[in-house]
């Protein structure tokens, strides 16, 4: 059942992102000084989709002893925090000739993020595997 939920909440995430993306091409509904409604929502959005997967994953390489845990229970962290700094910072803030500070502060919290599915890169398959083996037996209820 607590997959399920995550499942859910990230699918929601993932509506609230979509709504973002769309949001973008419209004119822009600021809220404060230089946020945007469209900023908050890939934030709230982004939070939701990848959160479960973060806490999912943390669960399963905590149980199966994952080598240096500061890779893939840190370095998630930072990564969200440093999206979000990214998003909220405007994009002629800092440049650095044709990149924006916040594209570089977005690219490294992806790459920050990218340690919750691949590493290490057995954990998460062996994970799906024993999702779908318990859904298909009726163990997982």
């Amino acid at each position: 059942m607590k997959h399920r939920n995550a499942y859910i909440i990230s699918g929601i995430g993932a509506l609230v992102l979509f709504v973002a993306f769309v949001m973008y091409n419209s004119a822009p509904v600021p809220l404060w000084n230089w946020i945007k409604l469209s900023d908050l929502l890939t934030i709230v959005g982004g939070l939701m989709f990848i959160v479960p997967f973060y806490q999912l994953s943390v669960r399963v390489k905590t149980r199966e002893h994952a080598p240096n845990p500061w890779v893939w229970q840190v370095l998630p962290v930072v990564g969200m925090v440093l999206m979000i700094i990214g998003l909220l910072i405007p994009n002629d803030f800092v440049s650095f000739g044709a990149v924006a500070l916040c594209d570089v502060l977005y690219f490294l919290g992806c790459v920050g993020m990218l340690m919750i599915f691949v590493y290490p890169l057995h954990t998460v398959n062996d994970e799906m595997l024993e999702d779908d083996v318990e859904s298909r037996t009726g163990n997982g209820r």
